[in-house]
C-alpha cells in the first residue's frame, strides 16, 4: 500500500510538472505573437541595415590637414555649400591672401604669412556611442596643409572664439542594406529547387521536417558531445532557430537570448507549414561577399556564383551553396575552391545517408568542377581592406548572419583621408604591396591596404600575409641588449658598444652556417649605432649571439610580435615569418614612450536596441622606460639620417622620420617600418608566392612609406621627438665606444641610459704632438674597443 501511494503521487508530481510546461510553453507563444507577429507583416530583413562608420575627424590647431581634404570631406558627408551658412549641414570656403606682417590671431598657431583658405561650417552634431557632439558654428583657417585655427563664430558682430577642437561626424563606410551594399531578391517557395532543400536540411538540420522548431534530440546530442570533449564542438540549432535568431535576435550571447530563439522557433514552427520557413531561412540567409556587398539569399547567391536562377542550379552547385552556409568566407569557390569542394563532398554525403540521393548521383555531382562564374567586379572603394578586416573580426564573436542581417552599428578607428592616401601610395608600387598605419599611442588602426585592387586581389596581405621581415626584424636585437639587464645591474650594451662586422661561421644545430653582408661589404669594429644604421647582418649576429636567441625573442613578444619566432640565431635576420600588422604595431612602443598597443580597428558596436556590444578600452603596458623607448628611436632616426633610410631626405622626412629598411634573400620581400611622432606606419610589397625578384627595401618600400608619410603629415614633418630628462650625453670615440680624449681622430656626442655612461678615456690614441705623429706614421689607429 505505501508503494501504491507513492507510484500515484510521483504520477501527480509529473502531471503537474507536465501541465505546468504545457502552460509555460503557451504563455511564451503568446508573448511570441503578440511581439513578433506584427513584424512578419513586412519585410524584416531590411528594417535594421547594418552600418560601418569611420572615425570622426577633428578639427585642432596644428592637426594635418589641407584645404582640399577639409572639402573633400565635407562634401562627402553631403553638407551644401552655401555662400552664408545658415542650417546646420552647410559650410563656406574663402581663399585668401597672404596675411600681412602682424600681430598674430587669438587662436592660431602662429605666424604663417602663407595664403589661408577659411572655412566657415554649422556642425550636424553627431551622437556616437563615446562621443556626442552638439551642434555648433564654426570658423576654421587652414595654411600650408595644416590647421592653423579653430573658433566658434560668435552671433553678429561678437568676436570669434578660440576652442581646442571641435568634430566632424564619422562618415559611413558601409551599409549592408543600402544601396549597392546588400545584393537580395525576393524568393518565393516555388522557386526553391528540391535538391537545394534537400542539401540544406541535409547538412544543417537532417529532423527538421520531423520537429516542431526545436529538436530535443539534437540538443542532447550536442550536450553530450561538448561535455565529453570539455568544449563547445558542436551545437544543436535548427533552421528555424537560425532563421528566429537572425531576424529577430540580438546577437549577444546570453541565456535570455537562447529562451528568446527558442521560444520564437516554436512559433514560427506554429505559425507557418514548413516549406514557408525554409523559403523563409533560403530568402534571408548570408552567403558571403561580393567585394563590400553582401550576398543576401538565395538567389543573389545563385546569380553571383553560377549566373543562374535558383531553378537551374544543378545538384553540384546546389550542394556547394548549401556548404556556403557554415563558412562564406573560407568555403567561397572565388577564393578557395579546394576547400569549397571538400565542403561540397560533406554535403553531398550528407544527402546520401538522408535518402535524397544515391550513390550515381553523389558521384556525378562530386565529379562536378568548381566553375564558379567570374563575378562582375565593383568599382573599388578606398576601405574595402579595412572593412573585411573589421568583418573578419566581427564574424568571429557575433557570427555570419547577425553581423550582416541584424542591423548592428559599428564605429571603426579609420581616417579616411589616411585611408585614401595610403591607397594611392600602394597603387603606385611596381609589386603588390600593402600598408597599415597606426596611431603609436593606441593602436587603433588608422588606415590599411591589403593589395592594389580588392576587387582583383581580395587576399589581405597587411593582416593575413606571414612573411620574413628580414632586417627590419633587427631592432628587436638592439633593443634586447640596450634594454635588457644582467646580473651586475644596468645593462652591458649602449650605443656606443663596439661590435665585430667580419666574416665568420656559426655552429647550428641543422650545421654551419656562413651569413654575409650585402654586396660583401664588412666594416670591422663598428659602434652599435653604425651596425643598426648601415644594417650589418655580422655585426648584428655578433650582439644577438651575446645577447641570446631567448632575449631576442621574450623582447620581440613584449613588445607585441604574436607569431612563432624560431629558437634560433637566424631570426636576429629576421628568418621567422610575421605580419605587417603586428611587426608595424610592435615598433609602437618605440615611438610612443615605451607603452606596448594592441592594434585594433573597431571603437564601439551598437544592437538596433542601442544596448552596446562592445567597446574598446585603451589598456597601456610599459615595456621599456621613456629613455629606453627615445634611445631606440634615436637609433632608428640613425638609419634615416645616415643609414639605409637616407633616401628619405628626398621626401623632405629626413629631420624626425625613425623606421628600418628589410630585405629577404633573393629579395622576395622588402620591408619599411618607421614612425613620425604622431603616426606609425609599415609597408610590404614582394610576391605571393616567395620568389626572387631583387627587390630591396630602401628602393622598393621605402617609396611607397615616403609618398604616405610625407602627405598625410603635411605641415608637420619636422615635429621634435621630446627626450627624456634621465639620459646622459657623453662625447665618446666611435672606435672604442669610451669617453673621448685630445688625441682622438674623431668624436660624437652618444646617449646613456642612467648608470650605463663610459667611465674610462679612450685608450686608443695618444693626445697631443705623440699623437699626431702616431695618426701620421702608423695609419688610423684602430685596435681593440671595449663593450662598454
Amino acid at each position: 500500500m505505501p508503494s501504491r501511494r507513492k507510484g500515484k503521487h510521483d504520477g501527480g508530481l509529473w502531471k503537474a510538472a507536465v501541465v505546468l510546461f504545457v502552460l509555460f510553453v503557451l504563455l511564451g507563444l503568446l508573448l511570441a505573437e503578440r511581439s513578433i507577429g506584427p513584424l512578419l507583416s513586412g519585410d524584416v530583413t531590411g528594417a535594421y541595415p547594418t552600418r560601418v562608420y569611420s572615425a570622426p575627424a577633428r578639427l585642432r590647431a596644428g592637426e594635418s590637414l589641407t584645404a582640399e581634404d577639409l572639402e573633400a570631406r565635407l562634401l562627402r558627408l553631403r553638407y551644401v555649400r552655401a555662400e552664408r551658412p545658415a542650417r546646420p549641414g552647410e559650410f563656406s570656403r574663402a581663399d585668401l591672401p597672404a596675411p600681412s606682417a602682424g600681430p598674430v590671431l587669438p587662436g592660431r598657431i602662429g605666424a604663417d604669412r602663407r595664403p589661408v583658405s577659411r572655412f566657415e561650417l554649422h556642425t550636424r552634431g553627431f551622437a556616437a556611442p563615446t562621443q556626442r557632439e552638439e551642434p555648433s558654428e564654426l570658423s576654421i583657417e587652414v595654411v600650408g596643409g595644416r590647421v592653423q585655427s579653430v573658433s566658434l563664430m560668435g552671433a553678429g558682430t561678437a568676436p570669434r572664439v578660440p576652442v581646442l577642437e571641435a568634430w566632424l561626424e564619422p562618415e559611413l563606410l558601409f551599409e549592408l542594406s543600402g544601396e549597392r551594399r546588400v545584393r537580395r531578391e525576393r524568393l518565393e517557395a516555388v522557386e526553391v529547387p528540391r535538391t537545394m532543400a534537400d542539401a540544406v536540411v541535409a547538412v544543417e538540420d537532417r529532423r527538421f521536417f520531423r520537429h516542431h522548431g526545436v529538436d530535443p534530440r539534437a540538443m542532447a546530442r550536442a550536450a553530450f558531445k561538448n561535455a565529453r570533449e570539455g568544449r563547445y564542438a558542436e551545437g544543436a540549432s535548427t533552421l528555424t532557430q537560425q532563421l528566429a535568431r537572425s531576424l529577430f535576435l540580438s546577437p549577444r550571447r546570453t541565456l535570455r537570448r537562447k529562451l528568446q530563439e527558442v521560444f520564437i522557433a516554436l512559433y514560427l514552427d506554429a505559425r507557418f507549414p514548413k516549406t514557408e520557413v525554409l523559403r523563409m531561412y533560403l530568402d534571408t540567409v548570408y552567403f558571403g561577399q561580393d567585394g563590400p556587398v553582401s550576398l543576401l539569399g538565395l538567389k543573389a547567391a545563385a546569380r553571383h556564383f553560377f549566373d543562374k536562377a535558383p531553378a537551374r542550379l544543378s545538384l553540384g552547385e546546389a550542394a556547394l551553396l548549401a556548404g556556403l552556409l557554415r563558412s562564406p568566407y573560407n568555403y567561397d569557390p572565388f577564393r578557395n575552391p579546394q576547400a569549397a569542394a571538400a565542403r561540397r563532398r560533406v554535403v553531398l554525403a550528407a544527402m546520401r545517408r538522408e535518402g535524397f540521393i544515391d550513390a550515381v548521383q553523389e558521384k556525378s555531382a562530386d565529379a562536378e568542377p568548381v566553375s564558379a562564374a567570374a563575378p562582375p567586379r565593383p568599382a573599388p572603394r578606398a576601405s574595402d581592406y579595412f572593412v573585411a578586416f573589421v568583418q573578419r573580426q566581427l564574424e568571429r564573436r557575433y557570427g555570419d548572419a547577425a553581423l550582416l542581417s541584424r542591423g548592428l552599428s559599428v564605429y571603426t578607428t579609420l581616417d579616411t583621408r589616411l585611408q585614401a592616401l595610403a591607397v594611392r601610395a600602394v597603387r603606385g608600387a611596381k609589386h603588390p604591396a600593402a600598408l597599415v598605419a597606426l596611431d603609436p599611442r593606441s593602436g587603433a588602426v588608422r588606415a590599411l591596404v591589403g593589395g592594389r585592387d580588392f576587387s582583383r586581389e581580395p587576399y589581405d596581405r597587411a593582416t593575413l600575409a606571414r612573411r620574413q621581415p628580414g632586417s627590419a626584424f633587427k631592432p628587436f636585437v638592439y633593443a634586447a641588449a640596450l634594454t635588457g639587464e644582467d646580473s651586475s645591474g644596468p645593462p652591458r650594451w649602449t650605443a656606443a658598444s663596439v661590435l665585430l662586422d667580419a666574416p665568420r661561421r656559426f655552429r647550428t644545430p641543422t650545421g654551419d652556417w656562413s651569413p654575409r653582408n650585402h654586396e660583401d661589404r664588412y666594416l670591422g669594429r663598428v659602434p652599435v649605432r653604425t651596425a643598426l644604421a648601415q644594417s650589418l647582418n655580422l655585426a648584428t649576429l655578433d650582439l644577438a649571439e651575446k645577447v641570446g636567441v631567448a632575449r631576442l625573442a621574450d623582447t620581440a613578444r613584449r613588445l607585441g610580435i604574436r607569431s612563432p619566432l624560431r629558437p634560433e640565431l637566424g631570426t636576429a635576420l629576421g628568418a621567422s615569418e610575421v605580419t605587417l600588422l603586428e611587426l608595424s604595431s610592435a615598433y609602437c612602443a618605440f615611438a610612443n614612450g615605451g607603452f606596448r598597443v594592441e592594434p585594433y580597428a573597431v571603437e564601439s558596436a551598437m544592437d538596433p536596441d542601442g544596448e552596446m556590444l562592445e567597446y574598446h578600452a585603451r589598456a597601456e603596458e610599459p615595456v621599456l622606460t621613456p629613455e629606453e623607448a627615445w634611445l631606440m628611436t634615436d637609433l632608428l632616426r640613425e638609419v634615416v639620417r645616415t643609414g639605409t633610410a637616407k633616401e628619405l631626405r628626398r621626401w623632405d622626412l629626413a629631420d624626425s622620420a625613425a623606421g628600418k629598411t628589410g630585405t629577404t634573400n633573393d629579395g622576395k620581400d622588402a620591408w619599411f617600418v618607421g614612425s613620425l611622432p604622431r603616426l606609425s606606419a609599415g609597408v610590404w610589397t614582394g610576391s605571393d608566392l616567395p620568389t626572387g625578384l631583387g627587390l630591396v627595401g630602401a628602393r622598393d618600400a621605402l617609396p611607397v612609406w615616403a609618398e604616405f608619410m610625407a602627405a598625410a603629415s603635411t605641415g608637420a614633418l619636422h615635429e621634435a621627438w621630446p627626450r627624456p630628462e634621465g639620459l646622459s650625453a657623453v662625447e665618446v670615440d666611435p672606435e672604442s665606444g669610451l669617453r673621448v680624449k685630445s688625441g682622438c681622430p674623431s668624436r660624437r656626442t652618444e646617449f646613456f641610459l642612467p648608470g650605463t655612461e663610459p667611465r674610462s678615456e679612450c685608450p686608443l690614441h695618444s693626445g697631443g704632438i705623440s699623437g699626431w705623429f702616431q695618426r701620421v706614421f702608423k695609419g688610423d689607429g684602430k685596435g681593440a674597443g671595449a663593450h662598454r
